[in-house]
């Protein structure tokens, strides 16, 4: 039991650490759109540098988001490896080996497209902050 609650607690501090970069890269996010907003105006090598910005935000943000299942996945075959070792599992760990469908013998791999809903919202990201930035003048309303 206090190996499986280890297992758990490391995953609880990397899933914190994963958060506190989400943290990050929300205000990433409005940074990239806010330069978008104001790099209309500006010479063309001004749009390639803010164009390589929001860029790096999106692969920033898909970076993140597939710790979260690379830690999840860590922590499933550490589990099953403790089980594998004749260490008891509470039903919580048991089920979370079992939904994983990993062994104690799997090599687990991070992936960027692991999570489809974020590979869309940075699809979608990386449609606005280019537009923006290369499409059409679009008056914002006040300037000022």
């Amino acid at each position: 039991m206090e190996q499986e609650l280890n297992i758990l607690a490391y995953n609880n501090g990397n899933q914190i650490t994963v958060g506190i970069y989400s943290v990050l890269t929300i205000i990433l996010f409005f940074i990239a759109l806010r330069v978008a907003r104001f790099s209309q105006g500006t010479h063309i090598a001004g749009k390639v540098i803010y164009s390589i910005f929001g860029v790096m935000t999106g692969f920033f943000i898909l970076d993140v988001q597939s710790y979260r299942h690379f830690w999840n996945d860590v922590t499933a075959t550490y589990l099953a490896k403790a089980r594998d070792n004749g260490i008891e599992l509470s039903t919580f760990a048991a089920n979370w080996v079992e939904q994983s469908g990993l062994s104690g013998n799997d090599i687990v791999t991070r992936g960027l497209f692991n999570d489809m809903p974020i590979l869309a919202f940075v699809i979608l990201f990386l449609v606005i902050v280019l537009g923006t930035i290369w499409g059409p003048k679009i008056n914002f309303g006040n300037d000022s």
